[in-house]
């Protein structure tokens, strides 16, 4: 198999290197693709995807890893324009792309998911900073996010309104749409769940005494048993997104499970430390796996 890596950093990440080691040592062919090298030109026929003027049909396969998160509406839309053309070529990408983007904004991600029964925290989504204000009079305690982010960058907690409203203000006006949840009392720890295709390959609790319990903000994973509930949670998640494989994040509450966000390209670092479970490894066997019934 010829399988490429796409991502928007210049040399490979700790995941990204893991996919393209674990490649290597089945033998097959391995290759890193940043994505600001491809290009995709459009003639009488068809559309061709290439990186560096060099065609890419001998790829079987791409693995999306990410587009770059600070982007302007163009470059945004020619990036995805750009992996929409890929998969016209019949390419394989992992994850799909309309999958990548149902997880990649908050919003899309929600909703679809409360469309389908699946419990999400109260949020709001507007542009107008009064409507933000009663939000908050109204549930209390809430977390502002950025619509499409990760790591927990950019995200602060609000108790009070009259406060929270200068800031959201200040979003406002700098062109945000303003996304607020209800923050979920969770006890100290939300729950990291790794699905790949119709498996939950391993789960961690990221535990923290701050609010915030994202790894990259301090948090530290540690193993946990996961439950028939949570396993059936987390496969339907991943499915009714339209992703291949995710890191799904859930906070617990009362009893009961909310997902907050879905990572259609998770980083695995902490994840592997603490399950001794390497994701490149089930990621490869899935690609295989299609690359094989798609022969």
């Amino acid at each position: 198999m010829h399988a490429a890596i796409i991502d928007h950093n210049t040399t490979p990440t700790y995941t990204s290197l893991s996919i393209l080691r674990a490649l290597k040592q089945r033998s097959h062919h391995a290759y890193y693709l940043p994505i600001d090298k491809l290009s995709c030109i459009i003639t009488n026929n068809g559309v061709e995807v290439r990186f560096q003027d060099k065609a890419l049909k001998i790829i079987d396969c791409f693995f999306l890893r990410a587009i770059g998160n600070i982007l302007n509406s163009e470059r945004f839309e020619y990036r995805i324009n750009l992996l929409k053309s890929l998969e016209s070529m019949k390419k394989v990408i992992i994850n799909p792309v309309t999958g990548y983007l149902n997880a990649r904004n908050k919003f899309s991600c929600l909703s679809l998911l409360a469309s389908k029964n699946i419990n999400v925290p109260e949020t709001l989504i507007t542009e107008n900073e009064f409507i933000a204000y009663e939000f908050i009079k109204k549930m209390g305690k809430c977390v502002v996010k950025p619509m499409m982010g990760s790591r927990g960058i950019g995200s602060f907690l609000v108790e009070d309104a009259d406060i929270a409203f200068r800031r959201l203000q200040e979003l406002r006006e700098k062109g945000y749409a303003l996304y607020i949840q209800r923050y979920v009392n969770k006890p100290g720890r939300d729950l990291r769940v790794f699905v790949v295709g119709d498996e939950v390959i391993g789960g961690m609790a990221r535990e923290s005494d701050n609010w915030k319990t994202n790894v990259y903000q301090g948090a530290k994973g540690r193993l946990i048993e996961i439950s028939g509930e949570l396993e059936r949670l987390a496969v339907k998640v991943n499915k009714e997104l339209g992703l291949l494989y995710s890191g799904i994040d859930i906070a617990e509450e009362n009893g009961r499970y909310y997902i907050l966000e879905v990572n259609a390209s998770p980083i695995w670092v902490e994840f592997q430390k603490v399950t001794q479970i390497n994701p490149a490894e089930k990621i490869i066997d899935l690609a295989e796996k299609i690359i094989k019934n798609n022969g």
